[in-house]
Parts: C-alpha cells; structure tokens; sequence
C-alpha cells in the first residue's frame, strides 16, 4: 500500500466515523435518547391532557413517559414532576412541561 492510498483510507475512515460522534437531533442529554422538540413536547403535552384541563396530573404526566415509567417507581416520576412544577401546585402547566428541562441538583 503507498503512503498516498494510506492516507486516503485514513480520511475515509475519519469522514466516516464522524455521524458516529454527531449529538442526536436537540442536542442529545437525555441519557441516549434524543430529546423532543418544542413542538413535539406541545403535541406530547395535548395528547397526555385526558381531562383538557392544561394541567398534567401525575398520571397524566406518567404517560408522557411511555415505556421509561416502566420501570420506574411512582416517587421516582413525581421527582421529575416536581423539579419542573415551578409554581408548586402539584400539576404541570404546558408551560412548565415545555420548558427546557432543570438542571439536576448537586449531590
């Protein structure tokens, strides 16, 4: 192999490997998962909305989970609930809901 295809084969290689180490689409931090859109998040919000009240109850909300509430215990959803129920009224808001998500508190 000559030095000219060698370094060929490393570009390629490089161009590549590049999607590989993309973020996913709204800038990744969700544990694997892509995170929703604005859009997607509104649309989430008015589906999970049972009662068309435009509050998330706790079981409302637990819907937007899907199968990641599976394995979740209840305290565990109503934690990731309360971190984004700002006005602390035990609902949330679509506001609240579409907000960027908290950050996590220091441990």
């Amino acid at each position: 192999m000559t030095f000219k295809s060698l370094v060929a084969a490393s570009a390629l290689a490089a161009i590549l490997a590049v999607p590989a180490f993309a973020q996913p689409p709204g800038g990744g931090g969700g544990g694997g998962r892509p995170q929703m859109t604005p859009e997607e998040r509104a649309a989430a919000f008015d589906k999970a909305d049972a009662d068309k009240n435009g509050k998330l109850s706790l079981a409302e909300f637990k819907t937007t989970l899907g199968e990641r509430a599976a394995g979740m215990a209840d305290d565990q959803i109503k934690g990731f609930m309360d971190r984004r129920d700002t006005d602390k009224d035990g609902t949330l808001s679509k506001a609240e809901y579409t907000a960027p998500p908290p950050q996590r508190p220091a441990q």
